[in-house]
Parts: C-alpha cells; sequence; structure tokens
C-alpha cells in the first residue's frame, strides 16, 4: 500500500499485461534547487524556450499578476487578471507564451518583445493544451466557461465548441485508438468528456470535481479528482485507480512511455507506471508545490516542482542501485504472507473435520449449499428503489457491506442488524439515485447464527442500471404518473430491432415485462423513483408510421436516454424534432438580452480604449516637452494628465460596476458571462438529443447563427435541427 493511503483504499487494477519493457529498476533523485526570489500562483508554472537555439527556462505568475522569467529581472505587467498560462511553439525555432486572463487570450513573443495576437474571450480561461486535434492543425485550445476555443499561430479562430460546464483542465490524447488524438477535458460536474473533432465522443462520470488531465501514454491518459483520487483510462476503459488523502498539483509523462509522474500539493513525487499505479520511486519537497513542469538540461529531462514560495527543486530520472534486493525483499513478505493466509485456512478445515455430531450442532454450521441472492425491487407506493439481499435456508444476515463510488457518502455502506431483527435472511436497503449513470455495486454479505461466533461471507456484484430511477408503471399505480411537456421524436432506426435488450439493460424493469418491448407498439409509461418521483417518463412507438417519441421534461436526462440508444444499437447519425417549451422560451429570452447588452459592453469598452489613448498620448507630450526642457508646457501636459485618467478611471468603474437598468441588477459584464455560458447549455443539450453530423451542426450552426448576428433562427434550429435552414 502507499504511504498516502488510509487502510481501507485500495487500488483497482485492470486486466492488462505487463510491459516487460519497462525497466522498474529506476528512482528519482534530486538534480538542482534554486529560487525565484517571489511568491507565485498555483498552477501557473510553466517551462519554455524562449530564444532560438536557447536553453528551457521556467516562466512563472507571481501573486502580484506578473509574469517573471528565471535569469531575467524583466517582467510582464498584466493589466488583466492572469488565470493561467502555456507555452507554444509558435515562434522561429522557440516558444511564445499563451497568457489566459479572465477576458481575453494573449500570444506573446519574449523574443521579440511584440504581442503576436491578443483575442478576447468573454467569459475568460481557465486551461490550455497545445496540439493536433483531429484532422485540424496544430493550435492552442483554451477552456472556459462552457466554451472551448481554438486558435492557431496568427490568432485566427479554427475551433469552437460548447460543453456542459466550465473547463478546469484538459489534454490532448488518442482515447479511442484510432490514430488521431481526441480532446478530454474535465469539469467541476464530475465528468470527463472526450470531443472528437468538435463533436462530443463519450462522457465519463468520476466522484468528484476533476482537477487534472494528461496524456501519459499511447491511448492511455492520467487524472485526478478534487477528493484525492488519481487513476488512468485506457482505450475507453478505466485500468486503476488510488484514492489519496492528498490533493493532486500535476501529472505527467516521462522520459518513455509507460511512465508517468504524480507531483502531489503537499510535497511528495512519485515516479509511476502508467498501466497499474505501481509506484517505482518516490521522493518529497519540504514546502507546498504550486506545480510542476519538465524542463530540458541538454538532452534529458528533469521534473520541476515550483513551490508557493518560489522554491524550485529538480528531479532527475536514473538507475536505482538498491532497485533489485528491494525487490526481492518485496516478493519475499508477499509470499511469506500468503503462506500464513493459506495455513490458517488449512487449520480451520482440520478443526472442523475434528468436530464430533454433537459438537456440530451447537456450532451452528451453515450448510455448503447456502446462497446469497442480491436484486434490485421497487416499491411503488413509496416510490423508492431498494437492493434486496435474501440468503437461503433462512441463515441470518448479520451485515452488508455496499461499495459504490458515488452512489454513497465515502462511496460505500454498512448495514447492521438492530437488535429486533438480528434473525432475518431478507433485508431491503434503500438506494436513492441522483444521477444517470451506470454502476457497479459489491457487496458482502455476513452471514451466521444469532449465537454465533463464526460468520461466512459472501460476495456478490450487480450492475445499476443507468436509468434505474425509472420503472415500468402498472395500471393499479396510474395516479404516479405525470405526463411530460417536452418530447422528442425520430424515425425508427432498422438496427433497432429489439428494444426489449436495451430496456432490460438500462431501466429498472420487471424481467416477466421485458417481452412486451419485442414487438412494441403504442404507449409505455415509466414512474420516476426518489428523489425526483415526479420526473415521468414515457415511450410512444408506431410501427405504421416507423416513428419513436420520447416524453420527459428534463432535457439532460432526454439527451442521455438518446445516446445511451444510439450506442446500444450503435447508431453513427440520428436526427429528431425536439420540443421543449419552457427551454426553448429561456433560449429566447437570452438571446434578446445579449443583444443590448452586448451594445452596452462594447459602447463603454470604446469609450474605455479612448479615454486611455489619451492618457498615453498625454504621457508622450509631456516626455517630449521635458526632454527640451519647456517645463511650463509639461505642467500643463501633467494637469492634463490628471483629468484624463480621471476620465478614464470614471469609464472602467462604468465599464466593470455600473448597473444599467432595473431589470439587470448585478454587473452587465458578470450578467452577459452568464447568459452565454447558460445559452451554450442550452444548445449541447439539443445537440445531444441528435447523434453524429447532426449534433455537430446544431453545434456549428448556432455559432454561425451568433457570428453573423442571425439570432431569431437559432430555436428554430434547437427545435427542428440544422436541416431547417
Amino acid at each position: 500500500m502507499d504511504g498516502d493511503q488510509t487502510p481501507e483504499e485500495q487500488i483497482e487494477i485492470g486486466d492488462q499485461e505487463q510491459n516487460p519493457q519497462l525497466d522498474d529498476n529506476v528512482e528519482l533523485t534530486i538534480a538542482f534547487k534554486f529560487s525565484l526570489d517571489q511568491r507565485v500562483m498555483e498552477g501557473c508554472i510553466i517551462s519554455a524556450v524562449l530564444e532560438p537555439r536557447g536553453q528551457s527556462t521556467i516562466v512563472a505568475v507571481s501573486v502580484t499578476n506578473k509574469i517573471i522569467i528565471k535569469d531575467t529581472e524583466a517582467s510582464l505587467n498584466i493589466t488583466e487578471t492572469i488565470r493561467c498560462i502555456a507555452a507554444a511553439p509558435f515562434g522561429e525555432g522557440y516558444d511564445c507564451i499563451i497568457i489566459g486572463t479572465d477576458a481575453s487570450v494573449i500570444c506573446y513573443d519574449v523574443h521579440n518583445n511584440l504581442t503576436v495576437f491578443r483575442n478576447d474571450v468573454p467569459d475568460g480561461v481557465n486551461c490550455f493544451a497545445y496540439g493536433k486535434l483531429g484532422d485540424n492543425e496544430e493550435a492552442i485550445y483554451c477552456g472556459g466557461n462552457c466554451c472551448i476555443w481554438g486558435f492557431d499561430r496568427y490568432g485566427a479562430n479554427t475551433y469552437w465548441t460548447v460543453t456542459g460546464d466550465q473547463v478546469t483542465t484538459m489534454c490532448l490524447s488518442d482515447y479511442d485508438g484510432d490514430g488521431e488524438t481526441e480532446l478530454v477535458i474535465g469539469s467541476p460536474d464530475f465528468e470527463i468528456r472526450v470531443f472528437k473533432n468538435d463533436l462530443m465522443r463519450a462522457e465519463l462520470m468520476e466522484t468528484d470535481e476533476i482537477t487534472s488531465l494528461s496524456h501519459v501514454a499511447a491511448g492511455c491518459f492520467a487524472y485526478s479528482l478534487n477528493n484525492g483520487t488519481i487513476g488512468t483510462y485506457v482505450l475507453k476503459e478505466r485500468q486503476w485507480r488510488i484514492k489519496s488523502k492528498s490533493n493532486v498539483s500535476k501529472i505527467f509523462n516521462f522520459e518513455e512511455e509507460g511512465l508517468m509522474v504524480v507531483v502531489w500539493k503537499q510535497g511528495k513525487v512519485d515516479l509511476r507506471f502508467a498501466h497499474n499505479g505501481e509506484v517505482l520511486s518516490r521522493h518529497s519537497v519540504s514546502n507546498i508545490v504550486a506545480s510542476a513542469t519538465l524542463m530540458k538540461r541538454g538532452d534529458e529531462d528533469m521534473v520541476t516542482v515550483v513551490g508557493l514560495d518560489g522554491k524550485i527543486t529538480g528531479f532527475q530520472i536514473q538507475k536505482a542501485t538498491h532497485g533489485a534486493i528491494d525487490k526481492t525483499q518485496q516478493l519475499i513478505r508477499e509470499f511469506g504472507q500468503k503462506k500464513h493466509n493459506l495455513m490458517m485456512e488449512l487449520s480451520n478445515y482440520e478443526q472442523e473435520e475434528q468436530l464430533t455430531e454433537q459438537e456440530r450442532a451447537g456450532d451452528f454450521r451453515i450448510p455448503a449449499d447456502t446462497d446469497v441472492a442480491v436484486l434490485f425491487v421497487v416499491n411503488c407506493e413509496s416510490q423508492l428503489l431498494s437492493l434486496r439481499v435474501e440468503a437461503s435456508h433462512d441463515i441470518p444476515i448479520r451485515g452488508v457491506l455496499i461499495f459504490a463510488e458515488g452512489l454513497f457518502d465515502g462511496e460505500s455502506y454498512i448495514w447492521i442488524p438492530p437488535n429486533e431483527h438480528q434473525s432475518r435472511s431478507t433485508i431491503d436497503i434503500p438506494l436513492v439515485i441522483d444521477k444517470d449513470s451506470t454502476n457497479d455495486l459489491h457487496t458482502k454479505v455476513f452471514l451466521g447464527h444469532v449465537d454465533s461466533n463464526k460468520l461466512m461471507v459472501m460476495e456478490n456484484t450487480r450492475i445499476l442500471p443507468r436509468f434505474c430511477r425509472f420503472t415500468l408503471l402498472k395500471d393499479e399505480y396510474a395516479k404516479f404518473f405525470f405526463m411530460p411537456t417536452g418530447y422528442i421524436k425520430f424515425e425508427i432506426n432498422t438496427k433497432a430491432a429489439k428494444l426489449s435488450d436495451w430496456v432490460q439493460e438500462s431501466f429498472t424493469i420487471d424481467s416477466s415485462l421485458v417481452e412486451m418491448f419485442d414487438d412494441a407498439e403504442g404507449e409505455f409509461k415509466f414512474m420516476g423513483l426518489r428523489p425526483k418521483h415526479d420526473q415521468s417518463l414515457m415511450f410512444k412507438i408506431s410501427h405504421a408510421q416507423k416513428t419513436f417519441e420520447i416524453y420527459h421534461d428534463s432535457i439532460e436526462t432526454m439527451g442521455a436516454i438518446v445516446q445511451s440508444y444510439a450506442s446500444f444499437f450503435q447508431i453513427q447519425d440520428m436526427e429528431c424534432v425536439a420540443h421543449f417549451p419552457d427551454v426553448f422560451k429561456e433560449a429566447t429570452e437570452i438571446l434578446e438580452e445579449l443583444e443590448p447588452m452586448t451594445e452596452v459592453r462594447d459602447r463603454l469598452t470604446a469609450e474605455l480604449q479612448e479615454r486611455q489613448t489619451a492618457v498615453r498620448e498625454v504621457i508622450i507630450r509631456a516626455e517630449d516637452a521635458i526632454a527640451i526642457d519647456n517645463i511650463p508646457d509639461a505642467r500643463k501636459c501633467y494637469i492634463r494628465l490628471k483629468a484624463n485618467d480621471a476620465a478614464a478611471r470614471q469609464a472602467a468603474n462604468l465599464r466593470i460596476f455600473q448597473k444599467y437598468s432595473e431589470i439587470f441588477r448585478w454587473n452587465n459584464q458578470d450578467r452577459c458571462v452568464k447568459s452565454l455560458r447558460r445559452l451554450n447549455k442550452i444548445i449541447e443539450n439539443c445537440a445531444r438529443l441528435r447523434v453524429g453530423e447532426p449534433g455537430r451542426q446544431i453545434v456549428s450552426s448556432c455559432r454561425s447563427a451568433i457570428s453573423e448576428d442571425n439570432k431569431q433562427i437559432i430555436t428554430k434550429v434547437l427545435q427542428y435541427g440544422a436541416s431547417s435552414q
């Protein structure tokens, strides 16, 4: 076990062959130490080659919002608040610094001391990723609030798409093993989203906010969560994960394929195998880590860890002199533990064989053929889903341990019977489902008579269906059905021949009722279970018209159902007609609000720029007057400077703080960003109601309509699809 894990935390390892080419006889050693002599901002540290044929150097952002470069006295002053920085090879043989602020993205060429481009990003930039995405040329990708922007080396906008939440981290990795890289993004809503070009390819549900993503090997990317979990995905499947008490600062690949470095905020630095998470070497620094990066020194890559106090420690990888001995001792300990466990088990069998018949009768023996059934049951009266555990031969259940990530607090649940239920052989454990996601329930059931001092442990695994909070409604419970107002309608695909298979896999439904979906025709009503028991679902199928209608009021859930349906039957492209009156009304209201808000923002921005230009002009005149010893004119210029500076400050305050009307009770810029974020969310939800190219066209058509100020067609596109234009 790792030193940063609690006793109950385990490593989950998927099936994967060991890589014989990896050398596990390596370790991290300290190569250098120095200090920037300034406190730095968390997460804002990179290494870059800033001069032609130059050496890699450290670039960081100080807590005073300045960009500092190691071994130089100069610093870059940015008027906007810096959120993140990156390096991109936009120069001729050197890197440019990419700066993400709360309002724009700036590309700065240190070698030529010029700004290559500066593009406005209304909702700010939270993170960067540089590289080649699919068929696109290499570009810098910027993650914002519900949008992703891509800019080439000249600042041209080459990519734009929307996503469901803020983008807090991103990386480029070959997710599906097709030889082309996909864009993998992480968000605070616990989801990892994978984009193939500008179309979302997959959603991976995790148990906490995604804090870091990194490509670490071919077809493999690593992730970390806010609760201290780290792990990897290899070709769509999660291979392993480790939950720690610490939080991760940075993850990246190092030296060779198959190795990854994990830098923890508390100062630990781990060198691990990417395919199973095994630690090869561990080191630490004494200060709290701000971030880490790889820095070239000669031909060797150095793991460079930067503390919040500006102290920098560099690590190199080298052959370990004691690794073989440590590995042998570890194997001896493991085999010794296995031997001890087997000897204890053998001793128990020998003691049992020596028991007499009378002793056996008083020993409350459990029959060898005892079985435990674990199944899902629905209480329609209370609209509650429960996990039922039944033990055969009326053997009392003394306790149940359930592990399911994201379902329970702490990811586990323990049931111990109260005194009055010590002899029960059947129990029901209520399940409260908040999210539509497939989950594995691993159960350990402890069986034994009340007076027995020995317990039998039975293990079982059940898969919780993705839409388990819906169950097929029986006629006697029709009062629990609420007719939804939202629906989608699409043509029945020839691939979707056996609907019962998909329904049985995705919903909570009695096996005896599944057959009715084989030749489905008519209406099928589903009741919502707690906590969202007031949300009903209905299928309306007509083979004569070859149409499939799904009624439900939550557009997010509807999108998940459509994607599940298409994925199960391997449908590549699917168009639909959508009807969500409340959502489309909200989109219309946002579009109507955006135009005056944008006009006010543009007017105030132009006024501010005009005032700033006047200030710069007066400064130049004053300096010229001093240079020719014309003190009276210089005095007049400085008087004008004071007045223009006050006017510029007033314009800036108006742009930032003024309330423009009784409708907008808060800052116009803030309201504009929130409205754009909600509009992007609506566009993404409507795109997920389609599959493949029709979904991608929804995003691109809405983007074109917004850029061309043709907002009146957006609602029509959301409802009828891009082909309706």
